[in-house]
């Protein structure tokens, strides 16, 4: 008997399972150095919004306080803390209609917020308990995209009376109530040329960056006349969801038509999910609903999220990278939308309104939900509230590869022992055989650990891969440990 360490390795289900030390499957978990740790369920603490969201944002303003907008298909609202109930409150100044796939966009300027949508005129309130939106000064037009870049406001895909998909139009500088061909303000407005196709994205930044469903441009501030160098960086490559693109410093990440992608300033383009999941990705995701794909950096965790629909109801599955060892896993969880969330915060007399039973809240007193300005990834659950990823555990599932002989021999596994840190994990092995490559895997029944903490199995078989359940919380998957021995067939 030969008693191997088969770790887990990276998920790339895009490559063949032979010969390859990855993991096939990498479900309710998030990657890390040479381990994954547990994805946790969503943990709500707000009231409901009226329908499903449709963009988020979380800002702080001049003395540090944190303040949180949404906007679903008629409303726009702000989460206002009363007494610890945390409570979506309506702050439009009319009643909205979004169209079937539109959705709201949010920029902080000074100490106010603004908010488009295309169907509607762009929204203005002051940060700060009181007050609504109200239409936009200076008669801008309506738009999709709002980004802010260097001291202008930056709209793209515009409608002025005109819908004119591939413009891109700027506020006069500083100046959000400047619009048109103003030259003493320098607001002013450009097509893009070429068949880059309609304006998908802008992120802002010092440098802004402008996708399209085909080409991705730069734009540089070199004042007046000309105001903007505005260059094409990347010819027939585009982002293909609008919502997909999220920037990290001088990177942005996002979904192409070739797959995931990372862009940096001055044009370079790298591949990240080539030949691991984009192929996995494009068979799973329904494209009829990439309008709902959201993506955020989850900051803390040094993490890029995507969450996407599988099926054809709400997004119920969400995508992890991680930049920093360049692997990749996926949770399984139902949702409306995930964005960058700030903590509004809590004192222990407002948890009162959460539960009088700290055994009852619904996270641990030091979850994020709590603390005030604490940068955590957020989600709207299916009942249209929002919250953190503070919950319990959800059960991970990891595979290993296939596993065979060098000699072309039978397998026989009698014993596994799961590399799996954390007291409360409860660990169950399944077994998959076949015995040619052209046959199906079958899958045994799922076995619990014997008292030493062993999984025992007594199947013999020419290829061999281990399927690892992981119910109760952990703190690291590492991989597994198993006896292993060859012989031939009688």
């Amino acid at each position: 008997m030969t008693i191997q360490t088969i770790n887990f390795g990276n998920f790339e289900p895009d490559l063949p399972d032979l010969f390859i030390p990855g993991t096939s499957i990498a479900k309710n978990c998030v990657p890390h150095q040479n381990s994954y740790l547990p994805f946790k369920a969503i943990s709500t603490d707000s009231t409901a919004l009226t329908k499903y969201a449709r963009g988020a944002v979380s800002f702080s303003d001049k003395t540090a306080v944190t303040e949180m907008f949404c906007g679903d298909e008629t409303k726009l609202y702000r989460l206002v803390n009363s007494s610890g109930t945390l409570t979506w409150t309506s702050v439009g100044g009319s009643t909205y209609a979004c169209g079937d796939e539109s959705y709201w966009e949010f920029i902080k300027w000074g100490e106010k917020v603004i908010a488009t949508n295309f169907d509607n005129n762009i929204q203005i309130r002051d940060l700060g308990a009181s007050g609504t939106f109200g239409d936009l000064g200076g008669s801008p037009p309506k738009a999709k995209h709002i980004a802010v870049v260097r001291g202008f406001i930056v709209l793209g895909d515009v409608d002025s009376g005109t819908h004119y998909a591939s413009r891109v139009q700027w506020s006069g500088l500083n100046n959000e109530t400047s619009w048109g061909t103003v030259p003493s303000t320098q607001a002013d407005f450009q097509d893009l040329v070429g068949d880059g196709g309609k304006i998908m994205a802008i992120a802002g930044g010092d440098i802004g960056i402008v996708f399209q469903e085909r080409s991705i441009w730069e734009m540089e501030y070199v004042g007046s006349p000309m105001v903007w160098r505005i260059k094409e960086t990347a010819v027939g490559m585009g982002a293909a969801s609008s919502k997909s693109v999220i920037r990290y410093g001088n990177s942005v990440f996002f979904l192409s038509q070739d797959g995931f992608m990372r862009y940096d300033i001055g044009g370079g383009l790298t591949p990240i999910g080539d030949k691991r999941i984009d192929q996995w990705f494009f068979e799973r995701a329904n494209n009829l609903k990439y309008h709902r794909i959201t993506g955020i950096i989850d900051v803390p965790n040094a993490k890029a999220m995507w969450s996407y629909c599988n099926g054809d109801g709400d997004p119920d599955e969400i995508l992890i990278y991680d930049w920093k060892t360049n692997n990749w896993s996926y949770a399984e969880v139902s949702h409306e939308m995930i964005f960058g969330g700030r903590g509004i915060g809590y004192t222990l007399d407002g948890l009162d309104a959460v539960s009088t039973s700290l055994d009852a809240l619904p996270a641990s007193l030091d979850a994020d939900i709590w603390k005030g300005g604490q940068l955590a990834a957020y989600v709207f659950n299916t009942e249209h509230k929002s919250g953190t990823f503070g919950g319990s555990a959800l059960t991970a599932r990891l595979e290993t590869g296939e596993i065979m002989s060098d000699d072309m021999d039978m397998l026989f596994l009698d014993r596994v022992r799961p590399l799996v840190e954390g007291a409360t994990a409860t660990n169950t092995v399944y077994l998959a055989t076949r015995n040619t490559l052209n046959s199906d895997f079958t899958y045994g029944s799922g076995v619990t650990e014997n008292v030493i903490g062993e999984h025992n199995f007594r199947t013999p078989s020419r290829y061999i891969r281990l399927r690892l359940d992981i119910a109760d919380g952990f703190e690291k998957a590492v991989g597994v440990r198993a006896n292993l021995s060859t012989g031939g067939v009688r």
